[in-house]
């Protein structure tokens, strides 16, 4: 009798979280459509305001028509973003300067930033750290000292928020401080310093350099990677040393570094490179000397389209065909013995194709 009245509640206990889940789920589906309804509203209201804007027939009628949007946005943010939208979209369809000058005549009637202050003022956490990214957008210099006292909330959004604020502002050292305060963070460390970098209006080579002053070899070949695409020459020296050293990491971010120069004078180390034990150094030499135009490198990269392993044979196929490359090196490696090379070649080849068609 017990274990069956056991079996009862237990039943009703797992109705009852069915139940609750389903409510919840329901209540979040009624809340995505309002949110829907009230953007779609919203847009359809705007596209209203933009139009009697355009349509004014005068100077005097068009400044009562963007008051008269104004007063209707009346410091709500989604409304103000949702006639920048439409306006900027209009603009793209148009092309014209007409449009540009009147985002510029409703960001000054609208004041944005009186809505993002009031917004960081009295928001909730999370629409402070909307707030911070907006005010930044808008150049709000002032707000600087707000964003960096927020570095240090305790909500790991906001802070982050607040840094990439400063990272609109090119701020260096805060930046390079708040970067500091998650290093041990591996796993959000890493996509971070990435997005970091891509949005930094500032001097990366300053920010970088920053950072490796004070950072553990893990952030430092991270950082090494993140800033491969812009190229900084006064890091050469460093790439070489630590290619040369015996910590892993910092050897591949050092050779993907060095590839990405395309430098005749790294070509011995890349050749160097391109025998390496591991692939992911050979592949990363490989790409670097696709880029120069040297006889040495072509055959190296010939060489690399039968290495053991798949991702190098598919590096090398790629680099080849974007070499300066003779048809008798071609026809060499498609008719020659190693099927291998011959079809990782032709697999890249027919891509190209298969994209111009």
């Amino acid at each position: 009798m017990k274990v069956e009245l056991l079996c009862v509640i237990a039943l009703l206990f797992c109705l009852s979280l069915i139940g609750i889940e389903y409510i919840i789920h329901y209540r979040l589906a009624e809340r995505q459509d309002e949110h829907s309804i009230r953007e779609q509203n919203m847009t359809r209201r705007m596209n209203i305001r933009v139009d009697a804007v355009l349509r004014a027939p005068t100077g005097f009628c068009r400044q009562s028509e963007i008051k008269a949007m104004s007063e209707d946005i009346g410091g709500d943010f989604e409304a103000y973003e949702t006639a920048i939208k439409v306006l900027s979209e209009l603009k793209e369809k148009r092309g014209n300067d007409e449009i540009k000058k009147l985002i510029e005549t409703v960001k000054d009637e609208v004041k944005p930033l009186e809505i993002y202050s009031k917004m960081l003022d009295e928001g909730d956490e999370y629409h402070k750290g909307y707030a911070l990214r907006k005010i930044a957008d808008l150049g709000a210099e002032e707000y600087r000292d707000t964003m960096i006292e927020y570095l240090n909330s305790k909500n790991r959004d906001l802070a982050y928020n607040a840094a990439m604020a400063l990272v609109q502002f090119g701020d260096v050292e805060n930046v390079a401080d708040y970067i500091m305060s998650i290093e041990d963070d591996r796993q959000y460390s890493g996509r971070i310093i990435n997005e970091f970098f891509d949005d930094f209006k500032g001097d990366r080579a300053a920010l970088a350099k920053r950072l490796f002053e004070q950072c553990n070899e893990y952030m430092k070949s991270t950082i090494i990677k993140a800033i491969v695409p812009y190229k900084i020459e006064e890091f050469r020296p460093m790439y070489i040393e630590g290619f040369s050293g015996k910590n892993f990491g910092m050897k591949v971010a050092c050779i993907k570094a060095l590839a990405a120069f395309g430098n005749p004078e790294d070509e011995q180390l890349l050749q160097i490179a391109a025998k390496d034990r591991e692939w992911v150094i050979r592949a990363s030499a490989v790409r670097g000397l696709s880029l120069l135009h040297t006889r040495s490198a072509l055959d190296t990269v010939k060489v690399a389209l039968t290495d053991k392993e798949w991702w190098v044979r598919q590096t090398a196929a790629k680099a080849i065909t974007e070499m300066d490359i003779s048809p008798r090196d071609l026809e060499d490696i498609l008719g020659g013995y190693d099927r291998f090379a011959a079809d990782a070649v032709k697999a890249v080849l027919y891509k190209k194709v298969d994209s111009l068609a």
